[in-house]
């Protein structure tokens, strides 16, 4: 039995953060629970300290001993106690404050250490002053995500796209989906490039946007930019409402971009795109943009086409509008492919054996 930590600064629960790079270390954990031989513990930083469990795994919150507000540069005093409990941690975040910090007392303890990025910093001592290649392995999101890694990082490498809940979100019984309805679901803040789609929208299509207003700003310009056409915002969907929008509508577009509408530059636009993974897993098609990790995740243009400019997006509506894209079987070879290679027994399967090297073989021993 080996005794993994999940080292996190959030968690996803309403108490911390729901967000996609929480959701992922919440369904990590939930697919490594489908392969025998695992004790986990979720490790983060919060209030109020304590032990708990959550979503039948245990939870164990810290106190903040950092005096920085920002959740990435988080750390606990109480970790070095807490670390050398485990055969293994898996610091998620890695490349932030916490991510150092939580390496440091790793390596000291002589735990076998992992780590992926999941967007939420660029910390010189990881990354410039080699604290990345203390790691014993990475366990990259995507291959997008795995390329910011070099020249800094050269051990080895798991590129683990998912997991997604594929019973969760799965189709609907009977064909219900609306050929005239769009789909966009994220944060509303600008590198998401939710404006790219209300401009290519063709008067007769409707877009539903689902996400939390996280920039007021944008929001506001969303809505000036909505105005004359068919688009609908919904703000306090929860993963019921979602799954049934995922089954109603006719295409996702995720619009994700490298520089927005303000002429922000983006380093990291899309690690990795799980809302487009949770809606072919559905059976929707996808429509995305060029950016980061999107292309990785539609290998196959039956279920799945790649935009680069306001044109080219503006051509595929409009084939969904003329009911030239998608196919008739667009949906099953969506649904298949996301449970094949990203659904809860792949990844789980995966992870179990990235962890098993990273104990049986470490770089580093102390």
């Amino acid at each position: 039995m080996l005794r993994v930590a999940h080292l996190t600064p959030t968690y996803f629960a309403d108490s911390s953060v729901v967000g996609g790079g929480e959701r992922y270390v919440h369904n990590m954990v939930r697919a490594l629970a489908t392969m025998d031989g695992f004790e986990q513990t979720v490790v983060s930083i919060g209030q109020p300290e304590g032990t708990s469990i959550y979503d039948g795994t245990t939870l164990r919150i810290l106190r903040n001993d950092s005096s920085s507000p920002g959740a990435m540069d988080a750390v606990s005093a109480s970790l070095a106690d807490v670390v050398p409990a485990f055969d293994l941690v898996h610091i998620h975040q890695c490349l932030t404050g916490f991510g150092a910090y939580c390496t440091a007392i790793a390596r000291s303890a002589g735990v076998a250490t992992i780590g992926s990025d999941l967007g939420g910093g660029d910390d010189a001592l990881m990354m410039r002053h080699g604290g990345i290649e203390l790691l014993d392995r990475v366990v990259s999101i995507s291959a997008f995500a795995q390329r910011l890694l070099t020249g800094a990082y050269f051990g080895p490498t798991d590129i683990l796209i998912g997991p997604v809940d594929t019973d969760a979100f799965s189709p609907a019984p009977g064909p219900a989906r609306d050929p005239r309805m769009v789909l966009c679901v994220g944060r509303i803040l600008p590198h998401k490039g939710i404006d790219r789609i209300i401009a290519a929208l063709p008067a007769t299509l409707r877009l539903v946007v689902v996400g939390r207003v996280y920039d007021q700003r944008y929001h506001a310009l969303l809505v000036e930019m909505a105005a004359g056409k068919d688009v609908d915002f919904i703000h306090d969907a929860d993963d019921a409402r979602l799954v049934d929008l995922y089954r109603s509508a006719a295409v996702l577009v995720q619009a994700s971009t490298a520089r927005d509408i303000f002429g922000n530059v983006i380093e990291k636009p899309e690690l990795m795109g799980l809302t487009t993974l949770e809606a072919m897993a559905c059976g929707l098609p996808a429509l995305v943009s060029d950016a980061g990790s999107l292309p990785e995740l539609v290998p196959d243009p039956r279920f799945g086409q790649v935009f680069r400019t306001h044109d080219d997006l503006a051509a595929l509506l409009a084939e969904v509008a003329a009911g030239a894209w998608p196919g008739p079987d667009a949906s099953g070879q969506a649904r298949a492919h996301v449970v094949a290679n990203h659904g809860m027994a792949a990844i789980g399967q995966r992870l179990a054996a990235a962890y098993r090297a990273a104990v049986a073989a470490p770089r580093w021993r102390s």
